[in-house]
């Protein structure tokens, strides 16, 4: 077994039990089932691995997790792997909910008016006097449900910036949808679109 001070920081405890074991980063990044950029980052200090990588590490050198990270570095991970898994769910769930929008293609959620009557109709049968506005809520329907896919694809993407768009471009098309319904006053629409929107509100705002 290798031998360190443990009062080290996860970094340089890294870095010795790499070194006394002979292995390049290259040859740990390997091992461990990483890139050589991120062994590089954890040993300057820009980062700790998750917990597969670090049950790994520990098996690599034939150390215990605990003897590897302090408690305070524990704690980051734990939280770092808490906020990863909130927003893995927040990407999952923004994902199923636009790729639901497709559905307005299949159930009737609309209305046409005819002599007093009104049917209820799904999205490509609607018929209204403004027929380009329908053709904009039909593409935008549309783009909708294919960023919902585009979302559930990446769902796994830790980027801040894919994080940023999701969360703009989702409650972007949402926003719009509502718009576009009250435009064509189509309620059930609305409601429809409405009800993901605030799902969508509630679920961010419990994941930031």
């Amino acid at each position: 077994m290798l031998c360190y001070n443990v009062n080290m920081d996860f970094n340089t405890k890294l870095q010795q039990l790499r070194t006394k074991k002979g292995l390049t980063q290259e040859q740990l990044a390997e091992k461990v089932c990483v890139s050589r950029v991120a062994v590089s980052k954890w040993e300057a200090g820009r980062g700790y691995p998750n917990l597969d990588s670090l049950k790994m590490l520990a098996k690599v050198f034939d150390v215990s997790i605990d003897s590897l990270l302090s408690s305070e570095e524990l704690l980051d991970i734990a939280e770092v792997h808490r906020k990863n898994e909130s927003n893995m769910f927040r990407s999952l769930l923004f994902g199923i909910m636009d790729f639901m929008t497709f559905l307005m293609f299949v159930l009737p959620v609309c209305a046409n008016r005819s002599d007093g009557k009104i049917f209820m109709v799904t999205l490509q049968s609607l018929r209204l006097a403004n027929e380009s506005v329908i053709a904009v809520f039909i593409v935008l329907v549309s783009m909708n449900g294919l960023f919902g896919a585009l979302e559930l694809a990446l769902q796994n993407v830790q980027k801040k910036v894919k994080q940023n768009l999701e969360l703009i471009l989702s409650g972007a098309f949402s926003s719009l949808g509502i718009v576009f319904s009250c435009m064509m006053n189509q309620p059930y629409a609305c409601v429809y679109y409405f009800s993901l929107f605030l799902i969508k509100v509630l679920v961010a705002l419990r994941t930031v």
